[in-house]
């Protein structure tokens, strides 16, 4: 059951990515679309975890589905490694620097935000 969770999520989360890309700008001076994409993996993992550890009588199935396969496919950090690897092979370093640090406040922003919701409606 697991491995079709993580399938399943997996898949819908990487379309999702794919949407983003589709149809965020990519001429700003961030890789805008990988960056929302990790934002709401963090977001939403943050949240399914915390959930899951106030409610530990949901099944654990739907954890798995949303964690490691939805927000897996949805958030990459292979993505973002090469967007700053790209940066830096064109001596962009300023760019990769910026886009570093935004992916990390950006995502630390995100499991703050995720744990603030979970426990203000549980």
């Amino acid at each position: 059951m697991n491995f079709l969770a993580v399938f399943i999520g997996g898949g819908l989360g990487a379309l999702i990515r794919y949407i983003l890309y589709l149809i965020m700008p990519n001429n700003v001076y961030v890789p805008l679309a990988t960056l929302v994409a990790n934002f709401f993996g963090c977001f939403i993992a943050t949240i399914v975890f915390v959930y899951f550890a106030l409610k530990s009588d949901l099944n654990p199935a739907y954890k798995t589905f949303l964690i490691t396969g939805f927000c897996g496919g949805l958030s990459t950090l292979s993505a973002l490694s090469l967007e700053l690897l790209h940066f830096i092979h064109t001596d962009d370093y300023i760019r990769a620097f910026v886009y570093m640090f935004l992916t990390f406040i950006v995502c630390t922003i995100a499991v703050l935000l995720g744990v603030f919701v979970v426990k203000n409606n549980v």
